[in-house]
């Protein structure tokens, strides 16, 4: 039996700690294998059958992400996040710098906005009053030429659907990219699962 796997490289841009609680959580409690080094995070999910293998990227900036280049070489999806409750969050999120990074990567991949409540993410009180709308986060994911925009209140529920999503676009891609392999892949990912 043939081990193939559809392999995903995320880069996810935005405070590290919080990052790794809300974005790695998931992965970790579904994942049938995982590797966490200083520089990536490794994890073997089967989705819908499928084994893929994630592997993320967490910087706190995207100056770094495209500095850390040489390392990561590629990238099949970029998380842009920012915390809804920091309206100067949205300045930092600037075009020249997205076209940097498309540049320097030769990027085609999927691009998401990331909305965060991360007072109720945390459960906090929010200290502010001031929050970015769902209107300006929307904008902004025009004006960036991103694909996808989400906002995570509920930890589990919203950032699973961001994985759904991913993950539903590359299997479909595959799916018809390599029919043959696709179900080889299946395969294996059965047999994972049993």
């Amino acid at each position: 039996m043939k081990k193939i796997s559809y392999s995903l490289r995320i880069g996810i841009i935005g405070n590290r700690e919080q990052l790794k609680e809300i974005f790695l959580e998931s992965l970790t409690n579904s994942a049938i294998k995982s590797n966490l080094s200083e520089d990536y995070y490794e994890f073997l999910i089967v989705f819908k059958q499928i084994p893929v293998k994630i592997k993320i990227y967490l910087h706190e900036n995207l100056e770094n992400l495209i500095y850390d280049f040489e390392n990561i070489q590629k990238l099949d999806v970029i998380i842009l996040t920012l915390d809804l409750y920091k309206p100067d969050s949205l300045g930092i999120l600037n075009k020249r710098l997205i076209e940097e990074f498309n540049e320097t990567f030769s990027f085609q991949g999927l691009s998401i906005l990331v909305g965060m409540n991360i007072e109720h993410i945390f459960s906090k009180i929010p200290l502010k009053k001031f929050k970015i709308s769902r209107f300006q986060l929307e904008k902004t994911t025009k004006d960036l030429n991103f694909i996808y925009c989400f906002e995570i209140f509920n930890k589990n529920k919203d950032v699973d659907e961001i994985y759904n999503t991913i993950l539903n676009d590359f299997i479909l891609r595959f799916q018809y990219s390599s029919p043959e392999l696709f179900e080889t892949a299946k395969e294996y990912g059965k047999r994972l699962l049993s």
